[in-house]
């Protein structure tokens, strides 16, 4: 039976970020396998002259809507705000409740604010809902930091919930260990099935290329780290190439940290954020991946690595680690600077030996569309 399900969402791709939220798009996607699907995204955008304004796509197979909403900046912005933001969702809900008819179940991805919209129908009209949470915040301690009301209310949204899923099990036993308690189910990320046209690097030059993409925040993914194991392991392999791909707020802090050590243009190069395509033209000409962060949730990028083909280093960090063995590359603890530069020195000798092949057969029968699909319709099935 094809169940009806009404994703909402904090993250989702728009016009100011085609990127944000994009794995969330990827989770709709395999549920449309089974299920009827629409998704509710509404964003703020101080730019529109009126105050709503509507686009629905179909493109991905599924119904998607998203409410821009007039962000207003003047006084009394915060409850005009607020306002806003709970009329954009009861416009989004009635163009949902046309395409679906009877709405079975709702989706939350991304705590507080669909969380919230969710909680109120279901008082209000007994539709169950799910949680699906990516947050690293629960894992860095930002969660800790939030005021009485947002956490009060995360537990609220918790506890109602029919069921609560994970990208990974260090963020369920996170979550659990705050308080937040359910019945949790472990759901990894989708990551796109690759056919390797070849298993041989397209390399441009004799250069070993390394490369790590994210989101340029040095606190999270410790790239400067990176940066710093490149100077010294350059000294004795001069034919190496770092390339980093991605935007952030500490992207001058790196750039000028690699200028000071005389490397950009010449061991590491700083290509910022790309789109898809480019990034998996790129994956094709590099040798292999490094992540360095000090904490994360599932790591897409891990994922994706093998799925090019790839070997990697990374961190023991929360999530890679469930998923990444000695099979696929070298595992390292965070903050542990001797550790990362003595696995970039090993990979430059090893990374030949990994088969491409089977660390992309790995990832796509793990995480393929249909799998993912089928965990979600089993979670939905005895809500329903």
């Amino acid at each position: 039976m094809r169940y009806n399900i009404l994703f909402l969402t904090k993250w989702y791709p728009n016009r100011f970020d085609p990127q944000l939220g994009v794995f969330i798009r990827k989770h709709a996607q395999a549920v449309s396998d089974y299920c009827n699907v629409v998704v509710l995204y509404t964003c703020a955008d101080s730019s529109i002259k009126i105050n709503y304004e509507t686009t629905i796509s179909t493109q991905h197979g599924f119904t998607e809507i998203v409410v821009y909403y007039k962000k207003n900046k003047f006084l009394f912005k915060i409850f005009l705000n607020i306002y806003r933001y709970f009329k954009a969702n009861l416009i989004g809900l009635r163009i949902a409740q046309n395409s679906l008819g009877v709405i079975d179940l709702l989706h939350v991805n991304v705590l507080n604010r669909p969380g919230l919209i969710a909680l109120i129908i279901r008082k209000l009209k007994g539709i169950p809902y799910i949680v699906t949470e990516h947050w690293t915040g629960y894992i860095s301690g930002n969660y800790r930091k939030s005021n009485f009301l947002k956490k009060w209310l995360t537990k609220k949204i918790i506890y109602n919930a029919s069921a609560v899923t994970t990208v990974s099990n260090n963020l369920k036993q996170t979550m659990l260990s705050l308080g937040l308690t359910n019945n949790y189910t472990i759901i990894p990320n989708v990551i796109e099935s690759i056919a390797l046209q070849t298993t041989e690097t397209l390399n441009s030059n004799s250069k070993t290329k390394i490369l790590t993409i994210a989101d340029l925040l040095d606190v999270h993914k410790n790239i400067s780290g990176i940066i710093k194991a490149i100077a010294t392991v350059s000294k004795t392999n001069p034919n190496i190439e770092y390339h980093i791909v991605g935007d952030g707020p500490d992207k001058l802090m790196l750039k000028v940290l690699s200028d000071t050590l005389k490397l950009t243009d010449k061991f590491i190069f700083f290509h910022g954020r790309q789109s898809n395509e480019y990034v998996y033209d790129l994956f094709k000409q590099i040798d292999f991946v490094v992540i360095n962060s000090n904490y994360e949730t599932f790591s897409v990028v891990a994922a994706e690595s093998l799925a090019n083909g790839k070997p990697l280093i990374t961190t023991i960090c929360g999530g890679p680690e469930e998923f990444v063995t000695s099979d696929h590359g070298i595992l390292i603890e965070k903050n542990n600077q001797e550790q990362l530069e003595e696995a970039i020195l090993k990979m430059l000798l090893i990374y030949k030996n990994y088969d491409a092949q089977q660390l992309n057969s790995y990832i796509t029968q793990k995480f393929n569309y249909q799998t993912i699909g089928k965990l979600f319709y089993e979670i939905y099935k005895p809500i329903i």
